[in-house]
C-alpha cells in the first residue's frame, strides 16, 4: 500500500512541475516587431444603422443591416517597418430590415487588393492604415484583442447626410499563420 502511495504522488508530483503555461491567449505589446506577420481572416462581422431626423428633431429608424464576412480566402501580410498588403476573396451576407418592412439579403462576392502603410498608437491602442492603393483596412481601427495568435480590430463610423445619419460597425479578427 506504501509503494502504491509513493508511485501516486511521484505521478502527481511529475503531472504538477511537467504542466507548464501553454496559454497562447497572453495579450502582447501592440508593437510593430509583435504584429509583423502573415494573417488570414477567421471573422467579420458588423452592422449599420439608418436613421433620419425629422425638422421637430424627432428621431425615427430607417433601417437596420447586419454584415457577416465568410468564405475567406484572403491574406494579410504586416510588415515590421510599417507597411501592409491585404489581398484575396471573400463572400458578405447582408440582411436588410426597414422600418416595419420585411428582411431582405444581400450576397456579394468580394475582392480585396490593398496595400501601404500603418502607424500603430498603442496609448489609445488603435491602428491606422493607409492605403496607397485599394480601398480595404483603410483609415483608424480600435484593436480589441491582440496576442500570439489573434489580431482583433473595431471600427465605429457616423456618416451624416442630410438629415439622414448611416452609424457603422465593422470588427475583423485575424488569424496568424
Amino acid at each position: 500500500m506504501k509503494n502504491y502511495k509513493f508511485v501516486l504522488l511521484l505521478f502527481l508530483s511529475t503531472f504538477l512541475v511537467s504542466c507548464g503555461d501553454d496559454n497562447n491567449d497572453t495579450p502582447l505589446l501592440l508593437s510593430n516587431a509583435n504584429l509583423a506577420g502573415t494573417y488570414t481572416i477567421g471573422n467579420l462581422t458588423g452592422e449599420e444603422k439608418e436613421t433620419a431626423t425629422s425638422s421637430t428633431g424627432a428621431v425615427v429608424d430607417l433601417a437596420t443591416s447586419t454584415i457577416e464576412g465568410d468564405t475567406f480566402q484572403v491574406d494579410l501580410l504586416i510588415n515590421a517597418n510599417g507597411t501592409y498588403s491585404i489581398s484575396g476573396l471573400y463572400r458578405e451576407v447582408k440582411n436588410t430590415t426597414p422600418n416595419g418592412g420585411s428582411t431582405t439579403e444581400t450576397t456579394s462576392i468580394l475582392t480585396t487588393d490593398t496595400n501601404g502603410t500603418y502607424q500603430l498608437n498603442g496609448i489609445n491602442n488603435t491602428i491606422t492604415f493607409t492605403a496607397i492603393n485599394g480601398d480595404f483596412l483603410v483609415d483608424t481601427y480600435n484593436v480589441i484583442n491582440f496576442n500570439n495568435t489573434i489580431f482583433s480590430i473595431n471600427q465605429e463610423d457616423i456618416e451624416t447626410s442630410g438629415s439622414n445619419t448611416i452609424t457603422s460597425s465593422v470588427t475583423i479578427d485575424f488569424v496568424r499563420d
